[in-house]
């Protein structure tokens, strides 16, 4: 076992079971590990504090996954890989639904490791050299847990960057389809693509948010914006939305979306607009008693704040410009460091008092360890304006 040395007065986190050593806080590293190896973490006396995997080419350089002075082996992670998957089998939070998150990273113990199911079919991402090096025993603990018919390896690119080690796709076993499959949310379907779609193919953190829009829905002219494949809006016309609009750029989500919608094509006849939706919202007439404002990542690095924070706040001021009196505004970030004070600068300037009436995240099955808060990636607000 190689150990990692922490400098004097750099071992506070770990101390308190944060999982992340980074790379300044390391005063000597004895032999080489190799990346993924595991590695025993150690204070500047000597005494042990915890186990995890080697990152030789990240900030992060240890990813703990025990603390303690007693070192694991392989068989935890088998052992944490089924009971994430068991807690997801029991969770009433969870509901009626066969699109499932089964591992969360950090929020399981398992950093570096991303496992969502969509009907039969796993979709998985390996984002660190230690679960990349294990990819056969997490393959193996993954067919034992869940008897899927078939796995997909999904890249995350800028991890890979991060950690040195090559971006791959591909089947882990069976035969992932090709065509997009059919998954199954309360008495919501949606059309997913596995195998090129956003993130894992949809977009399972919401699915909390939308059972919101479903239940808030009936009777409001409801404004989708940045849509994807319109799962917010198939929600409103699930739950009786007056009329619906979506907007997204990507011609190719704008497709999906009316395949979703094409049951109300003739009841709600929604609208489809693909269009940059900072620009959509200058010229659109309204106004919306429903609208959702869920952007993709602004910020993905410290150094995009200024700019993502002047993005977002732009466009949620213009959302409540388009709102009619007391409409609902659902307002969301996925970038860490872009959050609620955008929103009150917005209704500053848009000269719109608002209420906050809920905070949204996402639903149990991406749990976030309390030892480590920067698993909390997604944020919201219910708003009425």
């Amino acid at each position: 076992m190689f150990d990692v040395q922490l400098k004097p007065d750099r071992d506070r986190s770990i101390r308190r079971r944060h999982p992340w050593v980074l790379s300044g806080a390391v005063e000597r590293v004895s032999g080489e590990p190799a990346p993924g190896d595991w590695v025993r973490v150690v204070g500047a006396g000597g005494a042990p504090l915890g186990f995890g995997h080697w990152s030789p080419h990240s900030q992060i350089r240890v990813r703990v996954l025990e603390f303690g002075a007693v070192a694991p082996g392989d068989g935890l992670i088998e052992a944490r890989i089924a009971a994430a998957i068991a807690r997801r089998g029991d969770d009433p939070l969870v509901g009626d639904t066969d699109a499932v998150r089964l591992v969360n990273a950090e929020g399981d113990g398992l950093p570096g490791l991303v496992v969502d199911r969509y009907a039969d079919v796993l979709v998985v991402r390996f984002s660190t050299a230690g679960m990349d090096a294990r990819r056969a025993l997490v393959t193996d603990a993954l067919r034992l847990a869940t008897n899927a018919a078939s796995a997909l390896e999904r890249p995350d690119a800028s991890a890979a960057r991060r950690e040195g080690m090559a971006a791959q796709q591909g089947a882990l076993w069976g035969d992932p389809p090709k065509d997009p499959i059919g998954i199954r949310e309360r008495n919501r379907h949606y059309r997913v693509d596995v195998g090129a779609g956003q993130k894992t193919g949809f977009y399972l953190d919401q699915r909390d948010a939308r059972d919101l829009v479903h239940s808030l829905a009936s009777g409001r002219r409801v404004l989708d914006l940045f849509s994807y494949t319109g799962g917010f809006a198939v929600a409103a016309a699930h739950g009786g939305a007056a009329s619906i609009t979506a907007v997204d750029s990507s011609g190719e989500a704008m497709a999906v979306a009316e395949q979703h919608l094409a049951p109300w094509a003739d009841s709600i006849a929604p609208t489809l607009a693909r269009e940059d939706a900072f620009r959509f919202l200058r010229h659109a007439e309204g106004p919306w008693d429903l609208l959702i404002v869920d952007p993709p990542p602004l910020a993905r690095r410290s150094g995009d704040v200024s700019a993502a924070s002047r993005a977002y706040k732009d466009t949620l001021l213009w959302a409540l410009r388009r709102a009619a009196p007391g409409a609902f505004v659902l307002a969301f970030s996925c970038s860490h460091h872009v959050g609620r004070k955008i929103a009150f600068g917005a209704s500053l300037d848009a000269a719109r008092p608002v209420q906050v009436l809920r905070e949204l995240g996402a639903p149990s099955d991406h749990p976030v360890a309390l030892d480590h808060p920067e698993g909390r990636y997604l944020s919201g607000l219910l708003l009425r304006a």
